[in-house]
């Protein structure tokens, strides 16, 4: 800019755009890390996940971490587990609606198969059927429990997944009395 001189219209363009180019780039890197310091999505909820997901015991927002799967997909999959048991293999996507192959060959790197078990856990599936999976489970079944309502029912569903019924104590709301109430009453 020249010393006491005032700007031409032109001069004045250029300095408004490089203002306002500035401030959206500031914008840009400052949202940016935010979003990293919060987990790296939007509002602070975590998308980092540990992979391979086990598509026998992900819940929709698990799945929804995944390559090409959103909220339709992530349903179409625990509904089909749902309705046809556990998947056999990873392949078995296959079968649900609105998975192709190359849905399948975009993820089958970041999901695996758990396998039936030992004979001892096949004859424990009556009783956990019986049983609230809490890393699956959508609020409405998880309110049903005792003593949790439906803000705490949401706060699970946040705070998936967990490992062992102590991991629900870093849900907020949900104290060693309230746990307690619940530990036979939920599966994982």
């Amino acid at each position: 800019m020249r010393s006491g001189m005032r700007m031409t219209p032109l001069e004045k363009r250029i300095f408004l755009i490089s203002i306002i180019g500035f401030f959206l780039l500031l914008g840009i890197v400052v949202n940016d890390r935010a979003s990293t310091l919060k987990g790296g999505a939007i509002g602070g909820e975590r998308k980092v996940s540990e992979f391979p997901i086990d598509l026998n015991k992900a819940s929709e927002k698990e799945l929804e971490k995944l390559p090409m799967i959103g909220p339709v997909k992530a349903k179409a999959i625990v509904d089909y587990r749902s309705k046809n048991g556990p998947f056999k293999s990873v392949e078995d996507l296959m079968n649900v609606s609105g998975i192709g192959k190359k849905t399948l060959d975009r993820i089958k790197n970041y999901v695996k198969v758990s396998k039936a078990g030992t004979p001892a856990e096949v004859s424990e599936k009556s009783e956990r059927a019986s049983k609230i999976n809490v890393n699956t489970a959508s609020a409405e079944e998880l309110e049903k429990l005792p003593g949790i309502g439906k803000i705490k029912a949401r706060r699970i569903v946040e705070n998936r997944p967990y490992g062992k019924p102590e991991d629900l104590l870093r849900v907020p709301g949900i104290g060693k009395k309230t746990l307690e109430k619940i530990r036979n009453m939920i599966d994982f």
